[in-house]
């Protein structure tokens, strides 16, 4: 089954939403979730390595080019997209094969804590990009974990409505 008209609609979708739903000028506040981070959870795993690095390339690309950012999403993608198969041997341990795994078909809790997992790293390279420096460790790890809380409630309420019941 080809995958690809449903992943390249999800991209859509969750830049659209990313863009004109959690904009933080357009909400007013400095805290936002990045939904976009979905995009670099389901990636599949059969993708050769090259491959997952050019899609995190072009994820964060197109969120610096939407938000004017800077090149601080993409650098944050490609650094997860070059990690995921740490995180995914760390939360998926019991898998026998990493590219035969299927997050879909994971249980939620399983699921759960490998999107934590990316959500927490992604932001942190994020907003240490952003700060640049040592000075402002107050206000980096106040965004940090205020962003990274509400982009882990977004996506598991995203997650909970997308997902297949059995």
């Amino acid at each position: 089954m080809n995958r690809s008209p449903k992943l390249i609609l999800w991209f859509i979708i969750l830049l659209f939403v990313q863009a004109f739903i959690f904009d933080p000028i357009l909400l007013g506040i400095p805290y936002t979730p990045f939904v976009y981070v979905l995009l670099l959870i389901f990636i599949p795993n059969n993708w050769a390595s090259w491959v997952v690095l050019l899609a995190g390339f072009f994820i964060g690309f197109c969120v610096d080019f939407i938000f004017f950012s800077g090149g601080v999403h993409t650098a944050a993608s490609l650094l997860i997209s070059f990690a995921r198969p740490l995180f995914i041997r760390a939360i998926f341990s019991d898998a026998i094969a990493p590219q035969n795994l299927k997050l879909q078909q994971e249980p939620f809790g399983s699921l759960f804590r490998y999107v934590i997992l990316v959500t927490v790293v992604h932001h942190f390279i994020v907003f240490a990009f952003v700060v640049g420096t040592i000075e402002r460790i107050g206000w980096l790890l106040n965004t940090w974990l205020v962003n990274s809380l509400l982009t882990i409630l977004a996506v598991a309420f995203i997650l909970l409505l997308t997902r297949n019941s059995k």
